[in-house]
């Protein structure tokens, strides 16, 4: 037992312990197990049902002690809640009965507890609290592979972690995805920290962790990182108004990038365009023929893990000339891992929650203009928004529908949707605008006011 255990010993029963006291301390403590793995990096943990019991403290003090301002029944927690129903359902045809039970025991948490945390967070110290419980508890490896990746230059398939193999985040395609998915949020939290309220500290430290994901992106060796990379140059490019400097500074990027990167990783992202001869890109796509193929016979989904029983036949290659063949290949891509284990109802169900999730995060955008006390909302939905688009490129050559990545963006999106909703239209009338809501008017009946708006500064008319 090292000292490493019992710090990681300590941070858990001091969550679980803040649980029992109020339920937002147990959902971050349930966000912090999901995000850093606690119970596989101690061997005081290892086995125990840590994220159960932290989130069943949650959901009890919930229960017992903070049941206001439940959210609103709207098409968000309605889909979740027929998500939750129809992957439970699809065990009762799947396939693969016994793998499909392991999958549902793990999925199913992610998308209940996405349905539970707009219960929970409300305000903005608990909306950053929540965000920045995520990144720092990822950051405890991407920055350590971050780190790595800088010194050494990292290389597909390189064991740079000391988690299990079969983890998410220990992928390589899903690591550089998530390193990618991050910037966006980084930097959001350098203009508008509340709960570092240190400039200085703020533009060191998450600068500097935006670099590290990019030399972690780079260490994993996985082209999906440039693909999410790319995405987000776009992204960035598209909102500036000086397109020509904006150009310069992306093609400044990519001189520097192609520079200090080690040449195994620039020999593996030139690649990209050789799919027919490459046996990673080749494999991906016959599974993916196959999975369209399997969706047609199974519209209603093969239940988790329905890939196991696939098999894929590869044409002839120097190494095997007479060809060879694949079994049980995974789909390695988010949609075609939901259309095979959920079919097309749960594919139209998963991308409801995308559209959804977009749809509010350009109506805060909008909303939030010319409020300078709402100016966080305006570039956190900005952030959230970008974050999410870089995950979906990422995550088409990856399956990862059910991370903990994808709900994590849908509840904080639905929970920033909320809190200006609040903010901007508590009980109102029609065209008039509420230029200094009281806590009464912000609350509503029933409701309990936002956080950190103490006054709104009527900069437009509506």
């Amino acid at each position: 037992m090292g000292v490493s255990d019992i710090v990681i010993f300590v941070a858990y029963v001091g969550l679980l312990a803040g649980g029992f006291l109020t339920p937002f301390v147990g959902t971050l403590g349930y966000v912090w197990i999901d995000s850093f793995y606690p119970q596989y990096l101690s061997d005081i943990l290892k086995g125990m049902p840590v994220a159960s019991v932290m989130g069943s403290a949650a959901l009890l003090m919930y229960v017992l002690l903070d049941r206001k301002s439940a959210p609103r029944l709207g098409m968000f927690m309605i889909i979740i809640g027929a998500m939750a129903v129809w992957m439970t359902a699809t065990l009762t045809w799947a396939v693969r009965p016994n793998s499909a039970w392991l999958k549902w025991d793990w999925a199913s948490k992610a998308v209940l507890f996405a349905g539970f945390l707009p219960f929970v967070i409300r305000s903005r110290v608990q909306i950053e609290a929540l965000l920045q419980t995520h990144m720092l508890a990822s950051a405890m490896h991407l920055i350590g592979v971050g780190i790595k990746g800088l010194l050494t230059g990292g290389g597909y398939r390189w064991r740079m972690t000391a988690l299990p193999a079969d983890l998410g985040l220990v992928e390589s395609s899903a690591m550089s995805t998530v390193a990618m998915m991050f910037i966006p949020l980084l930097f959001f939290m350098r203009k508008h920290s509340i709960l570092v309220p240190w400039k200085n500290v703020r533009n060191i430290f998450y600068p500097f962790y935006a670099l590290l994901c990019v030399t972690a992106m780079i260490g994993t060796g996985a082209r999906t990182g440039l693909v999410c990379l790319m995405v987000l140059g776009v992204l960035y490019w598209l909102q500036t108004r000086a397109k020509v400097a904006g150009a310069l500074a992306m093609a400044v990027l990519v001189v520097l990038i192609l520079l200090f990167s080690p040449d195994r990783w620039k020999e593996r992202m030139g690649t990209i365009d050789d799919f027919k001869e490459e046996s990673s890109a080749l494999t991906r796509i016959k599974v993916w023929q196959w999975a369209i193929d399997f969706s047609f016979d199974n519209p209603m989904g093969g239940g988790f893990r329905a890939y196991e029983t696939n098999i894929i036949r590869m044409p002839p290659d120097a190494a095997n000339p007479d060809g060879w063949v694949q079994y049980s290949r995974a789909p390695h891509s988010t949609w075609f891992e939901v259309l095979n284990e959920l079919g097309w109802p749960g594919l139209f169900m998963f991308l409801a929650l995308i559209g959804m999730t977009l749809a509010t995060l350009w109506r805060v955008w909008k909303q939030c203009r010319g409020i300078e006390e709402l100016l966080w909302c305006q570039d956190l939905a900005r952030a959230l928004g970008m974050s999410l688009l870089v995950l979906m490129a990422g995550s088409s050559f990856i399956g990862i529908a059910f991370q903990p990545w994808y709900w994590m963006m849908f509840a904080t999106s639905f929970i920033l949707g909320e809190y200006v909703r609040r903010c901007l239209a508590p009980e109102r009338k029609p065209g008039v605008f509420v230029r200094d809501p009281s806590p009464a008017n912000l609350a509503g009946p029933g409701r309990a006011p936002p956080v950190g708006v103490p006054g709104l500064s009527a900069r437009r008319r509506v």
